[in-house]
């Protein structure tokens, strides 16, 4: 089982493992995701629930094998990013308040669900990046929803430099709320402030802000589909896994 759900005292917790060293977005674990999410909104009680990835990380991204599947097919890269799609919409639309642990790595996609979370809280020395376009992509919600949540400057400096930071440079940036240094237990610091909250209150503001937010997506992903079919993003895939610079990196400005 890719995603385990769980009630606990208070909360319900999500937890994913992919298998292997680091947890990524494949089709089967953005499926399982999108069912899992359907079963917490028929679940009334608790209102909050906790999304957190399981082999000390919460995730490298977009698996970089289906990646370059989607390079070379059209109808797969449809497919693949379609879900994508689906599952952020969900993550937005979930009627819970959304809680993310955080640790180890967050890039790519696994960066981009942390934007759409209420709460994001990260153990210090967690390392965020959004290297998409180094692949020759992009990151499709940080460039279509992220400047309305971090703002545009750092929003563009985060896509097209694609350079990882750590856990204080990520809460100055607004990507996450707390630096932490034992996740749980600053779990349980933020549910105690969040007790003194209304919980129906807390779901309609979030539905409301997330609301206006979820058009911006879908062109975004229209556009993700186009440019993983790009001679640039086969090139730059291909170059990833022969472990060589990509052609257009080797231009000089000097």
């Amino acid at each position: 089982m890719v995603v385990s759900l769980e009630k606990k005292r208070g909360y319900l917790l999500l937890t994913f493992n992919t298998g292997g060293k680091y947890n990524v977005f494949n089709s089967r674990f953005m499926l399982d995701m999108i069912d899992a999410l359907a079963e917490v909104e028929k679940i009334r009680d608790p209102h909050y629930l906790v999304i957190r990835g399981e082999n000390g990380n919460f995730g490298s991204g977009a698996d970089i094998r289906e990646l370059s599947k989607a390079s070379q097919d059209k109808e797969f890269a449809k497919v693949f990013f379609g879900h994508m799609y689906d599952l952020f919409v969900k993550l937005m639309q979930v009627n819970k308040v959304t809680i993310a642990l955080v640790e180890g790595v967050a890039f790519g996609a696994s960066l981009e669900a942390l934007l759409v979370m209420d709460f994001v809280l990260a153990k210090r020395g967690t390392r965020f990046a959004a290297p998409g376009a180094k692949l020759g992509v992009f990151p499709p919600v940080l460039v279509s929803v992220g400047p309305y949540l971090l703002g545009h400057r750092v929003s563009r400096k985060l896509a097209m430099l694609g350079e990882e930071i750590d856990t204080s440079e990520a809460k100055n940036a607004g990507l996450i709320d707390v630096e932490v240094e034992d996740l749980d237990r600053g779990l349980l610091e933020l549910l105690d402030k969040l007790r003194f909250m209304a919980p129906s209150s807390l779901v309609r503001m979030r539905k409301m802000i997330m609301k206006s937010l979820i058009p911006h997506l879908e062109g975004a992903f229209e556009e993700l589909t186009t440019q993983v079919f790009s001679d640039e993003a086969r090139e730059g895939i291909s170059a990833f896994f022969s472990k060589i610079p990509p052609g257009w990196s080797s231009v000089g400005f000097s």
